[in-house]
């Protein structure tokens, strides 16, 4: 339902497409189980949000999780602290930890978390190919001395030792 007010109502029906994607009460317990060395005792994934992007050729959804921190004396979460994110796959059901300071390099992080996975079970190409183009290039000197058969090289000790003895 879109937030504008506009009482619109879209529905994608998953099931006529043999889609079975993992729920939002699924989302907490893939996070947490993705990070064991965090201390759950005072982070919680407090929230979950449908993110559904165009990446590798296709449509995907994920759920958008927000990872914030709890004082162990109180259940209100810190809301001054910058919370970690989670972009959990809701098909592969793989959690993708981003940087919350850089947006822009969200589909290229999930594509090099996922793309081994994607690309054997759904026989996609490879995305994000990094061309490498050289700058600056210093040349490569060309050496001066070129060089000489043994004939040669005999013909000009000669041609020097009889310069040297007149």
């Amino acid at each position: 339902m879109p937030a504008d007010g506009s009482n619109a109502f879209y529905y994608y029906d998953h099931a006529s497409k043999k889609q079975g994607y993992a729920g939002v009460s699924a989302m907490p317990l893939k996070v947490i189980e993705s990070r064991k060395e965090f201390d759950w005792s005072v982070n919680k994934p407090v929230e979950f949000r449908p993110y559904i992007k165009d990446i590798a050729g296709r449509r995907r959804m994920f759920f958008l999780g927000t990872i914030s921190a709890i004082r162990e004396d109180s259940n209100n979460f810190d809301g001054s602290a910058t919370p970690d994110l989670a972009l959990v796959d809701s098909e592969y059901r793989d959690v993708v930890w981003i940087d919350v300071k850089h947006p822009s390099q969200w589909d290229k992080t999930v594509y090099d978390q996922l793309n081994e996975a994607w690309r054997s079970s759904e026989g996609i190409g490879k995305y994000f190919l990094e061309e490498t183009k050289q700058i600056d290039a210093v040349p490569q000197p060309i050496d001066s001395i070129k060089p000489m058969s043994n004939d040669e090289l005999l013909k000009q000790l000669q041609e020097e030792k009889k310069g040297i003895g007149n």
